[in-house]
């Protein structure tokens, strides 16, 4: 690899750790009580380098929002679109236990952004953007049903609100409560909960127009 190739990978690799940094801060200390100075030591660069490579504190703040967001919406894009990868049939339930698992993998395995994404920003200056970020993410959630469920994304938002609320309160509820030692991963044992619940429910609606 040439020094000028090098040079164009720094900025990406830079703003990632600083990044990964804040939200650790964010996360432990919320937006006002996270500094500058701390989010600078975390991701093991000077304080000018968090200012060059995330901006302002609030910038910094909106940007990990953003990352978080995009994370969940990406990892259940991805999920419903594998396929199975041969682990079994590939129907709506199965689909839908895909995407649920994407969701709580996210979630249960980067703790740290749940919290500043769901937590921290919930109320105050920065509701307005962890409002449309949940939106987006419900509204993912709807493009994805509306093709299980032969109806337009508009029709399918009210079904996603439940869906998208009902992943939020069992993953509160996992992240808060100690759980007995298990082989199987958290996010499989969350997507098959919510998905006995809820597939009964989602496969009736198949049936009724939309």
């Amino acid at each position: 690899m040439t020094p000028t190739a090098r040079r164009r990978l720094a900025p990406e690799v830079r703003r990632r750790q600083v990044l990964d940094a804040a939200i650790a801060v964010f996360s432990e200390e919320g937006l006002h009580g996270a500094s500058m100075d701390a989010i600078a030591a975390r991701a093991g660069v000077s304080k000018p380098s968090v200012y060059a490579h995330g901006g302002t504190k609030d910038e910094l703040f909106a940007a990990c929002l953003a990352r978080e967001a995009e994370r969940l919406m990406t990892a259940m894009t991805t999920a419903v679109g594998s396929a199975g990868d041969g682990e079994g049939p590939d129907d709506a339930e199965a689909r839908l236990f895909r995407a649920l698992r994407a969701f709580f993998h996210a979630v249960t395995t980067h703790r740290q952004g749940w919290t500043v994404l769901y937590r921290q920003a919930s109320t105050g200056e920065f509701a307005g953007r962890v409002d449309a970020a949940r939106r987006a993410i419900v509204r993912r959630a709807a493009e994805l049903l509306a093709a299980e469920l032969g109806g337009s994304v508009e029709a399918a938002e009210p079904v996603a609100h439940t869906l998208v609320g009902a992943a939020e309160g069992l993953t509160d509820w996992w992240l808060g409560t100690e759980h007995p030692a298990t082989d199987e991963p958290p996010a499989d044992v969350l997507a098959r909960m919510l998905t006995a619940v809820v597939w009964p429910g989602l496969d009736r609606l198949r049936a009724l127009p939309m």
